[in-house]
């Protein structure tokens, strides 16, 4: 199987059920189709404008320690890690901030994901179809690690057109769909302890609710709006986890 249909089974997988656990192991799924191991990229090598460099306006790079990692035995980078050191108690602790990965070996970088000093990832970002634009964006709960928030391109057009909203336990508490494309949603999926209860539709693309279906079964606990007025939205707390997660640097690509 290709790296790209690889990456677009995992894009359809993550954001449900927890899985975005999945996209953690992408750089191994790169790795599995060259058959080869990560290998540091020796030091002392080319340093030209030629060799890919890491991407500043992924991830904060100043004062960071540059790791580098070849996957496909091309004398060229395809992983970047980046380092923070930090001194507490008079120990110099390092940890990792950011890795940017480069699949198809092409230079530019097709996964970004961020961590803050526990080690709880903070943000990722993937291009799935190699456009260089990201086609996925997931914000985590920077206290607990949980996912918050994931944007998805669905039709890979360059702008995102589906975002789902997850409460501070992780369970999927809306989605939002745009489509007629102007970047507001249109069509609002309401769920309660991860299960649909309600769709709401707005069918003339005025920004208000035109009608709604129940869902069969379904019995809500909380209040929806009714027709011909704006659908409510999740208040703060109950859509980004307990805490607030900051969104990742370089919101394009």
């Amino acid at each position: 199987m290709s790296n790209r249909s690889k990456l677009r089974e995992v894009f359809h997988f993550v954001g449900r059920a927890g899985g975005l656990v999945g996209l953690a192991g992408v750089v191994l799924v790169a790795g599995a189709c060259k058959g080869k191991k990560d290998v540091a990229a020796p030091k002392g090598g080319d340093t030209s404008a030629s060799v890919p460099k890491v991407d500043p306006t992924l991830c904060e790079t100043a004062g960071k320690n540059v790791v580098t990692y070849d996957l496909n035995r091309d004398n060229q980078p395809d992983v970047w890690r980046l380092y923070k050191t930090e001194e507490e108690g008079g120990t110099k602790i390092e940890f990792m901030t950011c890795k940017q990965v480069d699949f198809d070996h092409d230079g530019r970088k097709d996964w970004v994901v961020g961590f803050n000093r526990k080690g709880t990832r903070l943000f990722e970002k993937v291009d799935m179809d190699y456009d260089d634009k990201f086609d996925l964006s997931a914000i985590f709960d920077p206290k607990t690690g949980l996912i918050a928030e994931v944007e998805r391109d669905r039709d890979f057009d360059g702008k995102y057109d589906l975002k789902e909203i997850y409460d501070s336990s992780g369970q999927l508490q809306s989605v939002r769909h745009d489509k007629d494309a102007d970047g507001e949603p249109d069509q609002w999926e309401q769920y309660k302890d991860g299960v649909l209860i309600t769709i709401l539709f707005d069918d003339n693309f005025d920004g208000k609710v035109d009608r709604r279906e129940e869902v069969p079964g379904a019995r809500p606990k909380i209040q929806m709006p009714d027709t011909g007025v704006a659908p409510v939205e999740p208040t703060e707390g109950e859509g980004a986890g307990s805490g607030s997660a900051a969104p990742a640097p370089g919101a394009g690509k």
